[in-house]
């Protein structure tokens, strides 16, 4: 029994130190975990890459000199504010970001074999050159409103990027600012792009004003002219049926309607302190008897 122990521990031990190995990058056996890509290193230089987690299909690599492991998660790269030139010759602070990752680590470790220092110098350089070229045709306006021409540094990236294994995710604008001379002059220039706006408001509110007292002015004449001419016909009709009314009174009783039409000819002439020096035989007092006071006449309506 103590002679099978023997060689079965020995076994053990073997593979235990394998695996030891293998996760510290030595030995001949490879374990990846799901975060990270493995680089096989020969005397020759990089062999082949572990993509995948696991133990790399128990495959063994004879005359390893080293295993790399690089991270294939998303990194973040915060680039220098500079200032720049964009349209209309002005001057502006750019500060942008980039987030990129590895994915062909047996590419990016001949591309860069000094490692991911140099990986992110080279992707700086390369979105420098590229967002510049595309900032530099944007106005001020554009640029706050990041244009559409932005949307597509990450995928330009991505290209100039392909030989050496690094995708470009996004290039975000990060922080856009004037420099300390323009902020004066760019304050102004603010400044009086509101005052126009307001002129520009301020008129249409005029406009608006003036159209509206019109249009009310002209509904009032509208509605007054229809209720001058209503009035009329009205009148018109009562002045008709009044007259129909006195023809009808008189063709009833001429006598009587004489009467009181003249006794309502002396209520309104005759009041006091009202002389009046006529012949006794004027037409006008007729109706009169020398004794009547006409002060005492009992009111007749006028027929209206």
């Amino acid at each position: 029994m103590g002679r099978l122990m023997l060689p079965l521990l020995l076994v053990v031990a073997i593979i235990v130190s394998a695996l030891w190995a293998a996760e510290y990058g030595y030995g001949p056996i490879v374990i990846a975990k799901e975060h990270e890509y493995k680089v096989v290193v020969g005397v020759t230089g990089p062999r082949a890459s572990i993509t995948e987690p696991g133990l790399a299909e128990v495959i063994v690599f004879p005359f390893v000199d080293e295993v790399l492991t690089f991270d294939r998660r998303l990194r973040y790269l915060n680039a220098e504010p500079h200032e720049m030139m964009i349209a209309n010759d002005e001057r502006i602070i750019i500060d942008y970001y980039a987030i990129w990752r590895i994915v062909d680590p047996l590419e990016f470790r001949r591309q860069f074999p000094s490692g991911e220092a140099q990986a992110e110098q080279r992707i700086l350089e390369d979105v420098k050159s590229l967002a510049g070229s595309k900032i530099a045709a944007l106005d001020l306006s554009q640029l706050l409103a990041r244009s559409e021409a932005l949307a597509t540094l990450a995928e330009e990236s991505t290209a100039r990027l392909e030989d050496t294994g690094v995708e470009v995710v996004d290039i975000r604008l990060n922080r856009t600012e004037l420099p300390p001379n323009a902020l004066e002059s760019a304050y102004a220039q603010m400044r009086e792009q509101r005052r126009a706006l307001a002129r520009e408001h301020r008129a249409q509110g005029d406009r608006m004003a003036r159209e509206m007292r019109a249009g009310a002015e002209r509904n009032a004449r509208t509605t007054l002219a229809t209720a001058r001419a209503e009035s009329e016909r009205l009148r018109g009709e009562g002045d008709a049926e009044a007259t129909r009314i006195f023809a009808a009174a008189h063709s009833r009783d001429p006598e009587f309607y004489t009467f009181v039409r003249s006794l309502e000819a002396y209520r309104k002439s005759l009041g006091d302190g009202t002389t009046m020096i006529l012949s006794p035989d004027h037409p006008f007092l007729r109706n009169l008897e020398p004794e009547l006071d006409v002060r005492k006449l009992p009111p007749v309506s006028s027929g209206r």
